[in-house]
C-alpha cells in the first residue's frame, strides 16, 4: 500500500470536537477528502494499487447510499409524525375511554385509579416504566361494576424499589372492560414518533385508547 507522507499533507480548517478529543467517525466527506489526498500524495514509482483503489471507491459508495437511506428514513419519519398528528388532531373535543394513564410517582406509593363496566373476577393492573418495559404487574380479586383504586409501592417485579419519576400504568378486567381514565380529549402530542393524548390533565396513549366517540 502506498505510504502517505504526514509532512507533505494540506493543512485543513477542520476544527478539533469539542473537549480536545477528535472525532471517532468519518463521513461520506472526509473519506473523499482522503481518497483524493492519497492519490494526490501517491508515490509515482509505486502507484496505488487498482485493486485496492477500486475497494476503496467502493467503500464510498457503500457509505454514501446508507447515509443517502438514513437521510431518507429521516425524512420519512417526520413526513409519517406529521400526517399522524394532522389525523390525530381530527379528535380533539370527542369522547374517550382509555386503558391506561401517564401517572407521575413520588418515590414512596401511588394510587391507580380504574373503573370496570360491569362485574369482574379480577383485574390485573400492570406498572410500564418510561421505557415502555412492563415492570410490575397488581392483580385484584373479584370486583363489582364501577370505579376503583389499587395502590403501587414502588416495587418492581424483581423485589426491587425503583426511583420516583414518570410512569405509565395499564388496566384489564376479567369478564368486564377496564378503563383508566375517560373524558373529553383536550389535546394531541407526538414525540419520538409516539402519540399521545390529554383527557382533562391525564396522558394517554395512542394504544390505550378503547372506545371513542
Amino acid at each position: 500500500m502506498t505510504t502517505i507522507n504526514p509532512a507533505r499533507l494540506p493543512a485543513t480548517n477542520t476544527p478539533p470536537a469539542s473537549g480536545g478529543a477528535s472525532s471517532a467517525s468519518l463521513g461520506k466527506d472526509d473519506f473523499l477528502r482522503l481518497l483524493i489526498t492519497q492519490l494526490r500524495y501517491q508515490d509515482p514509482l509505486n502507484p496505488l494499487d487498482q485493486n485496492e483503489f477500486m475497494m476503496q471507491t467502493a467503500q464510498f459508495s457503500s457509505l454514501e447510499a446508507l447515509q443517502n437511506i438514513d437521510h431518507g428514513l429521516a425524512s420519512l419519519q417526520t413526513t409519517m409524525t406529521g400526517s399522524a398528528l394532522t389525523q390525530a388532531a381530527m379528535l380533539l373535543g370527542k369522547t374517550a375511554i382509555a386503558s391506561g394513564a401517564d401517572f407521575t410517582f413520588d418515590g414512596h406509593e401511588s394510587t391507580l385509579a380504574f373503573a370496570v363496566d360491569g362485574d369482574a373476577s379480577g383485574v390485573f393492573v400492570q406498572v410500564l416504566d418510561p421505557t415502555g418495559t412492563v415492570i410490575q404487574t397488581l392483580a385484584t380479586g373479584p370486583v363489582s361494576a364501577g370505579a376503583h383504586t389499587v395502590a403501587w409501592n414502588g416495587i418492581d417485579s424483581a423485589g426491587t424499589p425503583v426511583p420516583g419519576g414518570n410512569y405509565h400504568y395499564r388496566v384489564s378486567a376479567q369478564g368486564a372492560r377496564a378503563a383508566a381514565t375517560a373524558g373529553t380529549i383536550d389535546g394531541v402530542h407526538a414525540e419520538d414518533g409516539q402519540l399521545s393524548y390529554l383527557i382533562g390533565e391525564t396522558t394517554v396513549r395512542q394504544d390505550d385508547l378503547i372506545d371513542v366517540r
